[in-house]
């Protein structure tokens, strides 16, 4: 909050924050791609990792992110190297926030759901950029944010929830068992642990993802509206097959598709 004073007149300005809309589509996809985290490769095809229309009404624009997985051994995930993030403290992440929803368990106990992973740096105060692992967010590690439910979109303020160290416990990672996978720990514990834990920096690799995976049997659910903020600026990665009307050509819904938000609006006026 910054006081300006004008003679007698005091004036108290409150901070402004910037909000932006990033739409990532098949015809422009920002630096985000789908692939198989368990191989290392591109995700296999067809169903497994796709950009598709809803399912229902995703809660920006008119689709998500599908990821999908048969067997075990599979790990869809779509990931980027987020600039926006790129070797800052976590500490530092003023909103972080996505959407996801699953199709119907195979079971009353299913309570899996995509997952928001980071590759983390210990330690982003020193130069030391050795992989120590992912932090990594589940829905269902918070009841109160929630139960993972089938049919419905959820957003879940990761922030107010539970994180847990892959590395954990690895004497070449994590030495100690902090905040593992069977005791995740608040965002509060997390920092009390580590003050300097952030996000990896490696140029060419991906740092941020959105993963299904890692033992499953089976798995079906989308993700959307990722959500960040940091340094004043909030910045909402919105999933798109592409516009379906011309309400969607608003928020960068154009961008990737049309070579503006006038042809992209024009487009739908003209049944095109």
């Amino acid at each position: 909050m910054k006081r300006i004073v004008f003679g007698a007149l005091a004036l108290v300005c409150a901070p402004v924050f910037a909000q932006t809309t990033v739409t990532v589509s098949p015809a422009d996809m920002k630096g985000w791609a789908f692939f198989d985290d368990g191989m290392g490769t591109p995700c296999l095809a067809g169903n497994l990792c796709e950009m598709v229309s809803g399912p229902a009404t995703p809660p920006a624009g008119s689709g998500s992110a599908h990821l999908k997985l048969t067997a075990s051994g599979d790990r869809p995930s779509l990931g980027t190297l987020l600039g926006q993030l790129a070797g800052k403290k976590f500490a530092d992440i003023t909103t972080l926030s996505y959407s996801t929803y699953k199709a119907t368990p195979t079971a009353p106990s299913d309570v899996l759901a995509i997952a928001l992973q980071f590759n983390v740096d210990n330690d982003v105060t020193d130069d030391d950029i050795t992989f120590r692992g992912r932090l990594v967010f589940e829905p269902y590690h918070e009841p109160s944010l929630g139960p993972v439910q089938p049919g419905v979109w959820q957003t879940w303020n990761t922030l107010a929830g539970k994180w847990w160290l892959s590395g954990a416990g690895n004497p070449a990672r994590f030495p100690s068992p902090l905040c593992s996978q069977s005791t995740p720990c608040t965002v509060a514990e997390l920092l009390g642990h580590y003050p300097n834990i952030g996000i990896r920096d490696v140029p060419g690799q991906p740092n941020t993802i959105l993963k299904a995976g890692g033992g499953w049997a089976n798995f079906d659910g989308n993700t959307d509206a990722l959500k960040v903020g940091i340094g004043g600026i909030t910045t909402t990665y919105n999933f798109e097959l592409g516009p379906t009307n011309k309400d969607e050509c608003k928020n960068g819904g154009w961008e990737g598709i049309f070579k503006n938000q006038g042809q992209c609006v024009s487009s739908f006026s003209s049944n095109k």
